[in-house]
């Protein structure tokens, strides 16, 4: 995958690390592959376009539900202003120290290759939860007494309704904990190239991470992630530098700098290679795209 990826981060209370709201995304602007630590549940309030995840390309319409793990890449291109329900968790705020509760959360981990993260609007089961996510966004907002608890059983018969209908689909199997595996392998050297990926850090730096030598975590490394480890840190920098791009209080050359490339020059090729547009350009587009918002 070539696209430029970000680290979506979520600061979910310890003590309930859950959260639901509408988020809107509007038809324009750079897209950029997102993924994230907590799990997922989108439900498509209105609006058009298409999602990528991982992979796989899902047509977007109202009353669809998408199911979406951490660590998958995913971003919505619409065609229209895209308003969306989000229900983001922790999976220990589900799971307990049982089997059943473990079950849960197999819709997000335990897929077989014949998964699909998308639920069609007509499909009985995404009107349900379509309205058990807004009671519990209403309680959310609410928040009287025992709402906490009303919130998590709703969520609970989410995840098991979800456990049924993939079950019975026959989308579950055992197949997609080995990824997991494989990547709990490599977890540490993702993170430190997330903390390091504006200084000049080496192959063979990020492989002791993990206890590996340089040329078995490469190959290990693009088998997990379906990219490369350079490439993984080159999308970083660039993520990274298109949002530093949007003020225009930061100079370019600040910005190349700061976000690891070499040389202002190298920075300008590499960017606009990748996007299209020179820094300049992208800068200049994103705000004039706020002057037409205003």
């Amino acid at each position: 995958m070539n696209q430029p990826s970000d680290k979506e981060l979520f600061s979910l209370p310890k003590a309930f690390p859950f959260a639901i709201y509408l988020a809107t995304i509007p038809n324009q602007g750079l897209r950029t592959m997102q993924w994230h630590d907590c799990l997922e549940l989108n439900y498509i309030v209105h609006g058009n376009g298409h999602y990528m995840i991982s992979d796989v390309r899902y047509e977007v319409e109202s009353g669809q539900v998408f199911v979406i793990n951490n660590n998958e890449l995913h971003c919505a291109y619409t065609s229209s202003s895209l308003e969306l329900l989000c229900i983001v968790f922790e999976p220990g705020f589900v799971t307990g120290n049982t089997l059943v509760d473990q079950e849960y959360l197999e819709p997000f981990f335990e897929r077989n290759v014949n998964f699909h993260n998308q639920i069609q609007s007509d499909n009985p089961l995404a009107s349900t939860i379509r309205d058990l996510a807004y009671e519990m966004k209403r309680e959310m907002e609410e928040s009287c007494e025992g709402y906490q608890l009303i919130i998590k059983a709703s969520l609970l018969r989410i995840l098991a309704l979800l456990f049924r209908h993939f079950k019975l689909d026959g989308q579950l199997g055992h197949d997609y904990i080995v990824h997991q595996h494989r990547l709990d392998r490599i977890r540490e050297a993702v993170a430190y190239m997330d903390a390091h990926y504006q200084e000049k850090i080496s192959l063979d730096t990020i492989a002791q991470r993990v206890y590996m030598n340089g040329s078995y975590f490469s190959t290990y490394f693009k088998k997990v992630m379906k990219i490369s480890v350079m490439d993984y840190v080159f999308n970083l920098r660039m993520t990274r530098a298109a949002n530093l791009l949007t003020d225009p209080n930061i100079s370019i050359t600040d910005v190349s700098l700061s976000c690891g490339f070499p040389t202002p020059a190298y920075f300008s090729r590499a960017f606009s290679k990748a996007h299209g547009l020179s820094p300049g350009q992208y800068r200049k587009k994103y705000c004039n795209s706020l002057d037409i918002q205003k």
